[in-house]
């Protein structure tokens, strides 16, 4: 199967909105998209050689050009390396020059970024498009292949074990790496949120996710459905504008932005009623959060646990959530779930014995579906050591699982904080301290202690209009945990640094120990 077929066999509803981009008012239809597509695909066929194996590299924010060159290449086999505009020249330059693309396509904005790259990398051909949409190179080249020219039923182009599209991991703990994920790999990923998601024909969906990353596929899913995807580059206030205006009814995030959305949603006069499901996920969030998100989205809310390398490992349900405010097991809002529909998942501890399920010891968890990558662009080293057995993934992650099959994650294995000889888990001090309702955001590492090797040292941002002591924020966490693990230290700051990929950035906060 191919993923552009799945979305392009929607061409008879000529006129049905496929892409919407909120924030400039550009529309694509399905039609337009049938018309387009293959001929953007052709075009780079035809002009730069590219073929079934080849590769491009895309660098821009969310953009219709972004997933119009997404689905091109997908009809083609072509694979395409969704770079991440938040990462500096220098390590755009790493990696692509570890695997140079035959083209670069760019957003005009990054101009700049791209420039900088001709001198460092081996890519013959750039081509960029505009904010407007309109005279560019892209669509110069778009021009070259005249309307109605391709058939767009001709299919058998390319699929299945064909590589579509490489993830970068965020480069939380190292050097950022190319998860390569195929037609077939994407499609079981795609089947797993359908089901977890439980998306219906209405459903209008909005990216706010970065198509760099993993959301893009949620996006495309929903496009194979035939459902229009409303596309915004994530701002609390443009997103809730997006909601009411469009009507959207189910969207993903991380965290962050849900927890930036909240003090908007409590203070002003936002109808999000249009609003079905909502999925988040890619970091801790504590059980008060949640419970204020259920309140104020007024719809249906589910977790999904994954990594760029797995993207869907276990799902939180909607009525694990509605059961959980009810009383029956309030534990289980800072569990992730339970594995999803195609996935298997063991613990493994420091030796690589399988813990027992029977345990309710920690463990190393490792994944297995049919939507794991087939590995690292240019990477076997690093492949090989993440791999168990089998097409088993390691991920780095420490979890546990109840007797009924959730999973809490406990942290990642190499956050762990040792003081005095106790292990200590930064999430499980960071849902602790969030418990604290005016905290916005918290980051716990370990920083150098001549006594005890290493404490525990908080950074919090707190609410707008919302105020707190160091004493207060150690003692939220002494209330649900051991007084060892309760901070040492804690510094309140104006914002959390972030990864390119949007996620607390730790390695900036973390002092190193000698």
């Amino acid at each position: 199967m191919n993923v552009a077929e799945l979305v392009l066999r929607h061409a008879y509803r000529r006129e049905a909105d496929a892409l919407i981009d909120f924030a400039s008012g550009r529309r694509r239809s399905f039609g337009d998209l049938a018309e387009r597509v293959p001929r953007l695909g052709l075009a780079l066929a035809e002009q730069y050689g590219l073929q079934r194996g080849s590769a491009i590299a895309v660098l821009s924010r969310n953009s219709i050009e972004y997933m119009e060159i997404l689905l091109a290449c997908a009809l083609r086999g072509i694979m395409v390396q969704a770079l991440n505009w938040r990462l500096s020249a220098v390590e755009l330059k790493q990696i692509l020059s570890s695997a140079p693309p035959a083209v670069l396509l760019y957003h005009e904005e990054y101009a700049s970024v791209v420039k900088d790259l001709q001198t460092a990398i081996d890519c013959e051909h750039y081509i960029a498009w505009s904010a407007d949409g309109k005279a560019s190179a892209f669509e110069e080249l778009l021009a070259r292949v005249p309307a109605n020219s391709v058939d767009t039923g001709a299919g058998g182009f390319a699929g299945d074990s064909d590589p579509f599209l490489v993830v970068y991991t965020g480069g939380t703990t190292g050097v950022s790496k190319g998860a390569v994920h195929t037609h077939s790999t994407a499609i079981a990923v795609m089947a797993q949120n359908a089901i977890g998601e439980r998306i219906v024909p209405s459903d209008r969906f909005m990216l706010m996710g970065q198509m760099f990353h993993s959301p893009v596929l949620l996006a495309i899913n929903y496009l194979t459905h035939g459902c229009p995807v409303v596309i915004v580059n994530f701002k609390p206030e443009l997103a809730l504008q997006a909601i009411q205006e469009e009507r959207v009814t189910t969207s993903m995030g991380i965290p962050t932005m849900f927890q930036n959305m909240l003090p908007l949603l409590s203070a002003g006069n936002w109808n999000i009623s249009s609003l079905r499901n909502v999925q988040y996920g890619g970091s801790p969030i504590a059980r008060n959060v949640v419970v204020e998100l259920l309140e104020l989205l007024g719809c249906s809310l589910i977790q999904c646990y994954g990594r760029t390398e797995e993207l869907a490992i276990t799902f939180l349900t909607h009525e694990d959530h509605v059961r959980a405010v009810q009383g029956i097991h309030p534990e289980r809002l800072e569990s992730c779930g339970r594995e999803a529909w195609l996935t298997r998942l063991l613990l493994v501890d420091p030796e690589g014995r399988i813990i027992p399920r029977s345990s309710s010891a920690a463990g190393e968890i490792v994944a297995k579906s049919p939507g794991t990558m087939i590995g690292y662009l240019g990477r076997s080293d690093l492949t090989a050591e993440a791999t168990f057995r089998d097409g088993w993934l390691r991920t780095g992650d420490v979890g546990r699982l109840d007797k009924d099959g959730y999973l809490y994650i406990v942290d990642r294995a190499k956050e762990l904080i040792i003081s005095g000889g106790e292990n200590i888990y930064p999430a499980q001090v960071e849902r602790a301290i969030q418990r604290l309702s005016a905290v916005l955001e918290v980051a716990v590492v370990g920083v150098p202690d001549e006594l005890w090797g290493e404490s525990v040292k908080a950074y919090v941002v707190l609410k707008p209009g919302h105020t707190a002591t160091h004493l207060e924020i150690a003692e939220s966490a002494a209330v649900n945990l051991g007084s060892y693990q309760k901070p040492k230290h804690v510094e309140f700051l104006d914002e959390m640094p972030k990864t390119p990929a949007g996620k607390i950035d730790k390695r900036s906060l973390k002092i190193p120990l000698p």
